[in-house]
């Protein structure tokens, strides 16, 4: 599913459309798809047409906002996807990964009141963060920073999407949520998810709907994912010296059992003097995160070029 929004210059949201049904995936239907549902939304809107200025799309992945090229998804010709996608929508339009836009939402209008050195994690079905620095959303020399998920930690034969083996991801992100949850239940183990099999394995949302209604093994593995992403939270902390955690994403919906064993672990794990310097916090804009960073960097993104 996509989410669509349309603000004014001021910054309210005019229009939003949450969950439209969509399959992301790397291939040129998908990228019509896409192009076709963001045209419908601009026709059922209200709004005179003449006045959208920018249109600012979020994409996982590897992404140069600046040269407009996505390495990861829809990188089908050798021109920049900016332009591609300029010229199927008609409208002026601009790119950035997905994690990146949710950490300037929650920056904009979401639980940031005033600090300016902030770290927001996204989990979702994989794991990124998002970095602002003095204020300023860090995006590295091509746009690739926060690939956090790809930092090689565990010494596993577990193969990561990315194609590498014993990626932070592998065991601390939604997909990893996932995976452990079957193969225990594959083992005996009880939940209220095991009656669903392989043919019909849960998805995410319905595992964290489990979470949230107490099932015991479904806890249990989001409190182990959390006390394994605090350790590595921990060490950006050491890093970094920020003010402010965010955890954002899929995953923050179960709340306190995720954010429980990461505050636990980055008490453990990390220097007193720096973490108490770090205030640990949930995304306050939750799964709108991101369409208000996409909306606030179409805006912002305008007034640099």
């Amino acid at each position: 599913a996509i989410n669509i929004g349309l603000i004014n210059f001021k910054g309210d949201m005019v229009e939003i459309r949450m969950n439209i049904p969509y399959k992301f995936e790397n291939t040129q239907e998908a990228l019509e798809e896409l192009c076709a549902l963001i045209r419908g939304f601009i026709k059922e809107t209200e709004i005179n047409d003449k006045k959208i200025m920018n249109i600012c799309i979020n994409i996982s992945g590897r992404v140069n906002p600046e040269s407009g090229y996505s390495f990861s998804m829809f990188n089908f010709s050798e021109r920049p996807l900016a332009d591609v996608l300029n010229e199927k929508i008609g409208y002026p339009v601009c790119i950035d990964n997905d994690t990146r836009a949710m950490t300037y939402g929650e920056h904009m209008q979401g639980c940031v009141k005033g600090e300016k050195d902030i770290i927001f994690v996204n989990i979702s079905w994989g794991l990124g963060i998002g970095i602002i620095i003095d204020g300023k959303v860090y995006t590295g020399k091509s746009g690739f920073s926060g690939e956090f998920g790809h930092v090689n930690v565990f010494d596993n034969e577990i193969l990561c999407h990315c194609s590498k083996k014993g990626c932070l991801e592998t065991e601390a992100s939604g997909s990893a949520l996932h995976r452990i949850l079957l193969e225990r239940i594959g083992k005996g183990e009880s939940s209220i998810l095991s009656k669903r099999t392989i043919e019909n394995p849960p998805t995410l949302d319905e595992i964290i709907t489990a979470v949230n209604k107490e099932d015991l093994l479904c806890i249990e593995i989001v409190e182990e994912i959390g006390q394994k992403l605090g350790r590595q939270i921990a060490g950006l902390i050491s890093i970094f010296n920020p003010e402010l955690v965010i955890i954002g994403g899929t995953l923050s919906s179960t709340g306190d059992y995720i954010v429980q064993p990461i505050k636990t672990a980055i008490r453990k794990y990390s220097l007193n003097l720096v973490n108490k310097d770090a205030t640990v916090t949930v995304s306050k804009l939750k799964d709108k995160a991101g369409v208000v960073g996409a909306c606030m960097l179409a805006r912002s993104r305008m007034f640099e070029i």
